[in-house]
């Protein structure tokens, strides 16, 4: 074999195994926030918050953690094994980014974390006391 054919093997297997490590890492897309859209404009009574998880039971739900701008909101939550609700409140002025993270089971069982993040804009109402 010519040195030309043993670089190219050897770059087919590099990149094979470079895919193999980011399907590991990534995986198939298991969590999908159904509400609230992306950008959405949302008032004084929160988000309401719904996540799917598909395939059922292909998330861990003791790993499910719900984020509001960083700040673990996962009391105010249900989790269930096909998904994760809730009513959010505390939102801040402007941008308000709302994120699921689980782990979810991936090839042979191994555990691999994924995350959706939503943001949504929250303007109240002039004169309204948030004390």
């Amino acid at each position: 074999m010519g040195r030309r054919a043993v670089l190219l093997g050897g770059v087919g297997v590099a990149a094979g195994a470079l895919l193999l490590a980011l399907w590991l890492r990534i995986g198939p897309t298991v969590i999908s926030v159904q509400s609230p859209d992306p950008g959405q404009r949302v008032g004084v009574d929160g988000i309401e918050l719904l996540a799917r998880f598909e395939p059922e039971g292909a998330v861990e739900p003791a790993t499910v953690r719900v984020l509001l701008n960083g700040a673990d909101v996962t009391g105010a939550c249900v989790t269930g094994r096909n998904g994760v609700s809730g009513r959010l409140q505390g939102l801040l002025e402007g941008e308000n980014r709302v994120r699921v993270e689980a782990f979810v089971r991936g090839p042979r069982g191994l555990l691999v974390e994924q995350s959706r993040e939503v943001r949504v804009w929250f303007r109240p109402p002039l004169g309204f006391d948030q004390g």
